[in-house]
């Protein structure tokens, strides 16, 4: 239980629930044509699936591990590219009877298409015991209200920069415009991936209004056309950024918060601002493709993740947002306000919707105007 004293950034917590039910972040390295396969005696072989750098290195101490040593299941965890890579490796595995892993961790619009593509086991929700302590708006269902995901962690998107490297410290989105920055940054692509259309929208328009229609979204575009200069890099994979962070190649840019504190934790010289206009949110579900032949393993690798003292100790050592209710989770107000800043109620959630439904619209903009022009 959150002690009395905690009671103010509770609110904060709740606000999760509010602000990621429909988030995702994204910076999903290639999954591998690997198999899951059956161990014998010894137990199962899980594959898992995350994402790379810092992100699967803490999981793998935090997470995999104890999992292993709790059960007789066996994890071999890889690291993932982003959404656009994944979803059709996924796909074109599935519709031959393969399953590249057995489970991974999707951003919602991923979740979301893989639905359409019938690429998703469903659970059967009377076989999780911790499935109660997850937010239910963290949870996605398909149309038939089959459970297809389940809450992993949330993470925030900040601005970052080399204290070593530069003096220049942004804490606005506004930097991404200032030409005193030119060839400096590392931003994300492609536009699903770091959410610059909303980034964009907030700081010069009127938010998630602007971004409602395809006019709309091509005055938007026009606008964020002008970050191109301070561009140094565009990465899909946040390892290749982290790195170049880390040694000062590339001294700032847009970087999860997260593996920001791992990066500062490990030495280096980071740091990891919360935006004034408010960072970016999002979070990510447990999903697993239909044709892996680990469903019972895969439920109990889930329902351990979704254990309140499993989450918090994630966060605690990953700085994640723990998908957990407020009232499960006993995180110190020191903690979380490393984890959530000025609290997610100030964040940006995107407009996720807009990415599924006018996807080919924005993909072909993104080529267009920001990265082959």
């Amino acid at each position: 239980m959150i002690r009395e004293k905690d009671k103010s950034i509770s609110k904060r917590r709740r606000d999760f629930v509010k602000y990621a039910g429909t988030a995702g972040a994204a910076g999903l390295t290639g999954l591998s044509g690997c198999v899951s396969m059956f161990a014998g005696s010894d137990g199962t072989t899980l594959t898992v699936s995350s994402f790379g750098g810092a992100f699967k290195e803490i999981l793998d101490e935090q997470l995999f591990g104890p999992f292993e040593d709790e059960t007789d299941i066996t994890v071999q965890s890889q690291a993932q590219g982003g959404t656009s890579e994944v979803l059709p490796r996924i796909r074109s595995a599935v519709e031959n009877g393969n399953a590249p892993v057995d489970l991974l961790i999707m951003t919602v619009p991923g979740v979301l298409r893989g639905l359409n593509s019938d690429l998703w086991a469903t659970f059967d929700e009377s076989s999780f015991e911790n499935l109660e302590y997850i937010s239910d708006d963290l949870n996605e269902y398909d149309d038939e209200d089959n459970l297809v995901g389940v809450g992993s962690q949330g993470w925030l998107i900040n601005l970052v920069h080399n204290s070593e490297a530069t003096d220049a410290s942004p804490s606005s989105w506004e930097a991404l415009w200032d030409s005193s920055y030119e060839d400096q940054m590392a931003m994300m692509t492609p536009a699903v991936t770091g959410y610059m259309l909303d980034i964009t929208a907030h700081v010069h328009f009127d938010g998630a209004e602007s971004l409602q229609t395809e006019d709309g979204i091509r005055e938007v575009f026009g606008k964020l056309q002008e970050v191109k200069s301070q561009a140094n890099m565009w990465y899909t994979n946040e390892a290749n950024f982290q790195s170049r962070l880390a040694d000062g190649e590339v001294p700032m840019g847009m970087l999860y918060n997260d593996i920001t504190l791992v990066l500062q934790d490990q030495g280096a010289p980071v740091e990891s601002t919360f935006v004034d206009e408010g960072s970016v949110l999002g979070s990510g579900r447990w999903v697993s493709p239909r044709t892996s032949e680990n469903h019972d393993a895969v439920t109990q690798f889930i329902d351990y993740a979704s254990k309140p003292e499993v989450q918090d100790r994630v966060s605690e050592n990953l700085y994640t947002v723990p998908t957990i209710e407020a009232q499960h989770s006993n995180l110190d107000d020191e903690t979380y306000q490393k984890i959530a800043g000025p609290g997610l109620e100030a964040a940006i959630t995107p407009n996720f919707e807009m990415y599924v439904d006018r996807q080919q619209f924005i993909n072909q903009q993104w080529n267009e105007l920001i990265i082959n022009e």
